[in-house]
């Protein structure tokens, strides 16, 4: 029942008589952008979860022979990269040895990543569409605080260690930890994470976000994250699923006629910037569901989940 963008764009215009109209196919097509947004910040959908056990793949790079250095050919294409993440390479006629890792990232001054340095240099011969494939999971490094988030993060939803501890990760608004540490460089195994842009949105490609757990790592561990992953937008099919398929163009069949009907009566157009603009409110202010609705920081033997018992003999029946 998937609808391409085509047959979308078909289905939201119809009511106005613009099947084969240009400018109200085009005004569908607007109408289904903003329904991807809206979606996105009504709220955590769960069709959308997902984690980063996955390997992934950035294909169309260039792997030169005898350099260890690697471009990036579309911008922000490896923003989610991290130092210590395993790489392959797909057959061709560049080779990498095995156990290679990512030794290094280049930032440009908007933030994104324009270059990785690997542990090894390439072998045989350069390949101008080589396809590299980076490890699945965060690799936590010792004395490192800071980690690239996936490129489609939209929300966290549970963070966890999963080598070594075994341990959760209990999110927390980075203020809370402000206020109640002192020497924030202090190492041990990490309990908290936050996503935040270090520097700023406005200077960051406007989305650069990123993790930073608490405290700075003591060693080198993996952890997992658990997120909302954000609406393919520019997919060939509309990427919701069928359940929901209908209820999503409806309402940019709505939002295609009111913007229809603002032509003649402003005041619908006025309401509707009034609600994105509440919408966009809400969202801002929860960047993520991991929340316990309690994010100050807590004392270790209040409840982050299950920590085992502090003594083992038994059960404690109070007497009078």
């Amino acid at each position: 029942m998937s609808k391409t963008l085509a047959e979308a764009k078909t289905y939201v215009s119809r009511p106005l008589g613009g099947a084969g109209n240009p400018e109200i196919l085009a005004m569908a097509a607007e109408a289904i952008q903003r329904a991807y947004t809206d979606w996105q910040n009504a709220k955590f959908w769960t069709f959308l979860l997902k984690d980063t056990s996955a390997t992934t793949s950035v294909s169309s790079l260039v792997a030169t022979a005898s350099s260890a250095s690697v471009s990036v050919v579309t911008a922000g294409s490896m923003d989610f990269v991290n130092v210590g993440q395993t790489v392959t390479i797909a057959a061709g006629t560049a080779t990498l040895a095995a156990g290679t890792t990512v030794s290094a990232v280049t930032r440009g001054t908007d933030g994104v990543i324009t270059a990785i340095t690997l542990s090894n240099a390439f072998g045989g011969t350069t390949n101008s569409s080589a396809t590299l494939t980076f490890s699945a999971d965060i690799p936590l490094l010792e004395d490192v605080a800071d980690y690239n988030l996936p490129n489609d993060f939209h929300g966290a939803h549970g963070a966890r260690l999963i080598d070594g501890e075994m341990t959760p990760l209990q999110w927390i608004d980075i203020r809370q930890w402000d206020r109640a540490t002192n020497d924030q460089t202090l190492p041990g195994k990490p309990d908290f994470y936050t996503t935040y842009n270090p520097v700023s949105e406005g200077t960051q490609n406007f989305g650069t976000v990123r993790m930073r757990v608490f405290k700075t790592p003591d060693g080198a561990r993996t952890l997992r994250l658990r997120y909302f992953r954000k609406f393919n937008e520019t997919a060939t099919t509309i990427d919701v699923p069928d359940q929901y398929l209908y209820q999503f163009l409806d309402y940019a069949r709505q939002l295609c006629l009111a913007m229809k009907l603002a032509m003649d009566d402003p005041s619908g157009m006025i309401t509707l910037g009034q609600q994105g603009f509440a919408t966009a409110q809400v969202s801002d202010e929860q960047p993520n569901d991991d929340e316990d609705g309690d994010a100050r920081l807590k004392s270790p033997y209040e409840d982050f989940g299950f920590r085992g018992p502090i003594v083992g003999n038994g059960d404690f029946w109070p007497t009078m």
